[in-house]
C-alpha cells in the first residue's frame, strides 16, 4: 500500500512587523505569532566552556548575550558592545541533559505525534556544534537521547521488522506477512554472518578503542525521558538514514553498510519532488531500526565515513555538514487490536539533525590546497542559507514576493519545505567565547539574529477519522491474558476461543429473575412490573430519540439530495464550460504548434542567414588579408626587380659611356696621330715644336687659334656657376713647363721664306695644328672632384 503524505498547507503572506515588534518579549511574540497560525524560528545561544580568561562574551540573562570587543579593538574605538537576544542562552556550564529536555525534547514529542521537525546546530569551526549533536558515551548529546526517548516512548509498540519497507519515492508501504518473514530471515542470516566475519577479522577488539561499538554501548549512560499520551492504537516503525553534503554533493553515508563493502567509494545523490512536492534524497538508504543500541551503530559507521581533517583550530574539523534523519511510520490496528489496517494511509514524519560544518578562515587554520576549496564550499553553503533567511524575512516584514533562493546549494533546496510550513524549525548557535573568535562570532549574531525575525507557517496535521473505538489494543491483550490464564487454570475449551472484541449493544439490563415462590412471589411481580415499566421508558425514549435522529437524518438527506442536485447542475455546466474550455485548448494548441513549426522554421532560417553571414565576413576578411599579402608581395618583387633593372641600366649605361669615351679617346688620338704624320711630312725642316698649353680657358677665339703666340698661356677646363653666385674652375688639362735658352733664336715651326717671312705653306698647317690641338682638349678626362681648385 503506497502512502499519503499530509498535503503541504498553502502559505499565507504575514503581516508587515515593525524590528520594535520583533525584539519585544519572546512570550508576547509567540502569542501574536501563534495566534497567527504562524511559529517563529527558535533560536538557542550555547557558550562553549574554555580555560582562558580573555574572553569576549557574557551571559546578561537568561535569554540575553553581550558580546564585548576586545582591548585592541576597543581602544581604537573600532567597536562596542553588543547584545543579542535568544529563545534561551545557555551558560558554558549547562549540561547535554538541559539542553536536550529544553531544545530537543518538544521536537521529539511532535515527531511521535505526526509532526516533522528540523534542528541546526551552527557556528564557527571549533564551537562546539558536533560535541552538541553527538556528545560522548557517558553524556549523548541530541542525536543518542533523541534515540533513547523515542524508543522508551514506543515501547513494544513497535511494528514488526520489515512490515513497513520504503518505496524509494519518499514513502512506505506494508508488505504481506509471506514478504515479511521472508525478509526477516534473510536479515538473520546476514546478521550472522557479518557477526561470524566480524570475530574473524577482529580475535580481540581493544576495549579502550574509540570506535568500538562495543565499548561504546557498555559506557554508554541511556536517556530515560519517555513521551507520554501516544496512540497507542497504532504500530510505530523507525527508519533512519545519514547524509553527508560534502563539496555541494550529497553522499549517502549508509549506502552500502556492510563489513565486506565499507570501503567502496560513495556515489553522489540527487534531489527529487515526490507527489507531494516535498523534497528528499533518491536513492538513498533507509534502514530500518528496533532499538538504540542498532541505530547508534549505523550511526557509528558512517562517522567513519564522514570528511574530517586535522586544522590548526581543531584536531578532527568536519569538511561536511551531515544530517541524520529519524523518520517514525505510524499504522493504525483493525477492529481486533492484532493486524494492521491497509485501507488507511499511513502517517510519515521525520525530524532531521543538521550539524553544519563552521564557517572558517583559511588564514586561521593554515588551510591549504584541497582544505581551501573545502572550506570555499563550506562558507558558500552558509552564505546561501544566510541569503535565503535574510528573503524570507523581507518579504514577511515588507510583503513581498522575492523568490527564495532555495535551489542555489543542496542543504537549502533539501530543507525548502520546513521553511514553507512542513515543520518547526530550531538552530543551537554554538559560540567560542575567546576573544580571538571576535571577528567570526559577530557574522554569527548576526545570523541568528536575521532567523529568529523569521515565521515559519504552522504545520497542520490531519487525523484520518477512523470509526473504530479506542483502546482497541488493551482489549485484545486483556483478552489473551484471561484466556492464558483459563487455559492454566484446566479450562481446555478456553484454546478454542476466538478473540473478539467487538463492542456489544443492548437496549436494556438484563432481566430479572422470574422463578416464583410462595414467598417472594409478590416481591418478584413487583420488581418484574418495574423492570417493564423501566423497559417501555426506554423504549419509548429510544423511539423518540430515533424519531429525532431519522427526522435529522432526513432533512439532512434531504439537504444532502438539494444540494446534490444544484451540485450537478453545476457540474453540468462546467462541464459545458470545460468541454468548450478544451476545445479552445485544443485550437491554441494547434495555433501553438503552428506558430511553434514557423518559429522553428524561422529561427532554422535566422540561423542559416547568420551563418552565411559570418561565413561571408570571414571570407571577406580573409580575401582582404590575401589581397593585401599579394599587393605587398608584388611591390617586394617589382621593388627588387626595379632596383636590378636600376643596377642593370646604370651598368650598361656607364660600359656603354666608358666605350664611348674610349672610343672618342682612340678617334681623336688616331686623328691627332694622322694629323701629326701630315704635317710632318709636308714640312720642311725639322719637326714641329709642341706648343705650349694656354691658360685655362672655356673658349678659344679665332684670334687665339690664329694667332697662338700672341695670346696668353692658358689651360683646358670648365667654369661652374656655385651657390654664392660666383663660379668655379675645374682643370682639364695638365700645365707643362717648358725651358729654353733665352739666347737661341725661336724655332716657331713655321717654315720662312729666304727673307725670313713665313711661308704661306707653313702658316696654314701651324694654325690648322693648333685647332686640332684646341679641338682635343674636352677629350682629356676630367680631374676628379675631391681635386677642383677654387678660383
Amino acid at each position: 500500500m503506497k502512502s499519503v503524505r499530509t498535503p503541504m498547507r498553502p502559505r499565507v503572506p504575514p503581516k508587515p512587523n515593525t524590528l520594535e515588534h520583533l525584539q519585544q518579549n519572546s512570550e508576547q511574540n509567540n502569542n501574536v505569532k501563534n495566534a497567527g497560525g504562524q511559529d517563529p524560528v527558535d533560536v538557542y545561544c550555547r557558550i562553549r566552556p574554555v580555560d582562558s580568561l580573555e574572553t569576549c562574551v557574557s551571559v546578561v540573562d537568561s535569554t540575553t548575550l553581550k558580546i564585548s570587543p576586545p582591548n585592541s579593538i576597543g581602544r581604537s574605538g573600532c567597536g562596542r558592545e553588543q547584545q543579542y537576544r535568544f529563545k534561551e542562552v545557555f551558560g558554558p556550564q549547562t549540561g547535554q541533559k538541559e539542553i536536550f529536555d529544553k531544545v530537543a525534547k518538544p521536537l521529539v514529542a511532535d515527531l511521535l505525534n505526526g509532526k516533522n521537525g528540523l534542528l541546526f546546530a551552527y557556528g564557527v569551526t571549533g564551537s562546539g556544534k558536533t560535541h552538541t549533536m553527538q556528545g560522548s558515551a557517558k553524556d549523548g548529546g541530541i542525536v543518542r537521547r533523541t534515540l533513547d526517548v523515542i524508543f522508551n516512548s514506543i515501547g513494544e509498540w513497535q511494528s514488526q521488522r520489515y512490515m513497513l519497507k520504503p518505496d524509494h519515492l519518499n514513502g512506505f508501504e506494508i508488505q504481506a506477512d509471506a514478504d515479511a518473514s521472508s525478509d526477516r530471515r534473510q536479515f538473520d542470516a546476514a546478521s550472522n554472518i557479518q557477526k561470524a566475519f566480524s570475530k574473524f577479522k577482529n580475535p580481540r577488539p581493544k576495549r579502550n578503542a574509540s570506535n568500538s561499538s562495543s565499548s561504546s554501548s557498555s559506557d554508554r549512560v541511556p536517556e530515560t525521558t519517555v513521551i507520554d499520551g501516544l496512540n497507542e492504537d497504532n504500530v510505530y516503525g523507525v527508519f533512519i538514514t545519514y547524509l553527508e553534503a560534502y563539496n555541494n554533493y550529497i553522499y549517502d553515508l549508509l549506502e552500502n553498510i556492510s563489513g565486506v563493502n565499507m570501503t567502496k567509494s560513495l556515489q553522489t545523490k540527487i534531489l527529487r519532488e515526490d507527489g507531494q512536492r516535498n523534497m528528499y534524497v533518491f536513492g538513498c538508504n533507509e534502514v530500518e531500526v528496533k532499538s538504540p543500541e542498532e541505530a547508534l551503530e549505523l550511526l557509528s559507521k558512517g562517522q567513519k565515513r564522514r570528511k574530517v581533517a586535522h586544522t590548526s583550530l581543531n584536531a578532527e574539523s568536519s569538511r561536511s555538514h551531515s544530517i541524520f534523519t529519524i523518520r517514525v511510520v505510524q499504522c493504525p490496528l483493525d477492529e481486533q487490536g492484532e493486524d494492521v489496517l491497509t485501507t488507511v494511509p499511513l502517517r510519515i514524519s521525520q525530524l532531521s539533525l543538521v550539524d553544519l560544518a563552521g564557517s572558517e578562515r583559511t588564514s586561521r587554520t593554515g588551510a591549504a590546497g584541497l582544505r581551501i576549496k573545502e572550506a570555499g564550499n563550506i562558507n558558500n553553503t552558509l552564505m546561501m542559507l544566510r541569503t535565503c533567511i535574510e528573503v524570507l524575512r523581507d518579504n514577511q516584514l515588507n510583503n513581498a514576493n522575492r523568490m527564495v533562493p532555495y535551489r542555489d546549494s543542496k542543504i537549502t533546496h533539501y530543507f525548502k519545505n520546513y521553511f514553507d510550513g512542513e515543520g518547526k524549525v530550531k538552530m543551537v548557535i554554538c559560540v567560542n567565547p575567546l576573544t580571538s573568535d571576535y571577528d567570526e562570532t559577530l557574522p554569527v549574531m548576526k545570523f541568528a539574529e536575521l532567523a529568529s525575525e523569521v515565521q515559519v507557517q504552522r504545520s497542520v496535521v490531519r487525523n484520518e477519522v477512523i470509526a473504530l473505538p479506542p483502546g482497541r489494543r488493551r482489549a485484545n491483550f486483556l483478552f489473551r491474558e484471561v484466556r492464558r490464564n483459563m487455559i492454566n487454570e484446566g479450562f481446555d475449551k478456553a484454546k478454542e476461543l476466538d478473540i473478539d472484541i467487538s463492542p456489544v449493544y443492548t437496549l436494556s439490563p438484563a432481566w430479572p429473575d422470574t422463578s416464583l415462590s410462595d414467598d417472594t412471589w409478590l416481591e418478584t411481580l413487583a420488581k418484574l412490573k418495574n423492570f417493564l415499566k423501566r423497559r417501555i421508558a426506554t423504549r419509548e425514549t429510544l423511539l423518540q430519540q430515533t424519531r429525532v435522529k431519522v427526522d435529522s437524518v432526513s432533512e439532512r438527506v434531504a439537504t444532502a439530495e438539494a444540494e446534490n442536485l444544484m451540485l450537478r447542475q453545476s457540474n453540468s455546466s462546467l462541464n459545458a464550460l470545460r468541454a468548450a474550455e478544451e476545445r479552445k485548448l485544443k485550437e491554441y494548441e494547434a495555433l501553438l504548434l503552428n506558430a511553434e513549426a514557423v518559429n522553428e522554421s524561422l529561427f532554422n532560417n535566422y540561423n542559416t542567414l547568420v551563418e552565411d553571414y559570418n561565413q561571408a565576413v570571414e571570407e571577406r576578411a580573409l580575401a582582404q588579408n590575401q589581397g593585401q599579402l599579394e599587393k605587398m608581395r608584388i611591390k617586394a618583387k617589382l621593388t627588387n626587380k626595379l632596383e636590378m633593372h636600376k643596377e642593370k641600366i646604370d651598368k650598361e649605361f656607364k660600359n656603354r659611356l666608358k666605350e664611348h669615351q674610349t672610343k672618342m679617346v682612340l678617334t681623336q688620338v688616331r686623328a691627332l696621330q694622322q694629323l701629326a704624320q701630315g704635317h710632318s711630312s709636308s714640312s720642311s725642316g725639322g719637326s714641329l715644336a709642341a706648343t705650349p698649353v694656354n691658360r685655362p680657358i672655356t673658349r678659344q677665339s679665332a684670334r687665339t687659334v690664329a694667332h697662338p703666340s700672341s695670346a696668353v698661356p692658358s689651360l683646358a677646363g670648365d667654369v661652374l656657376p656655385t651657390t654664392g653666385g660666383g663660379s668655379q674652375v675645374v682643370f682639364q688639362d695638365v700645365e707643362i713647363l717648358r725651358q729654353r735658352d733665352p739666347l737661341a733664336v725661336p724655332n716657331s715651326g713655321v717654315k720662312r721664306n729666304s727673307d725670313g717671312t713665313p711661308a704661306t705653306g707653313s702658316l696654314d698647317a701651324a694654325l690648322q695644328h693648333e685647332r686640332w690641338k684646341a679641338l682635343a682638349s674636352p677629350a682629356t678626362p676630367r680631374a676628379p672632384a675631391n681635386k677642383r681648385t677654387r678660383l
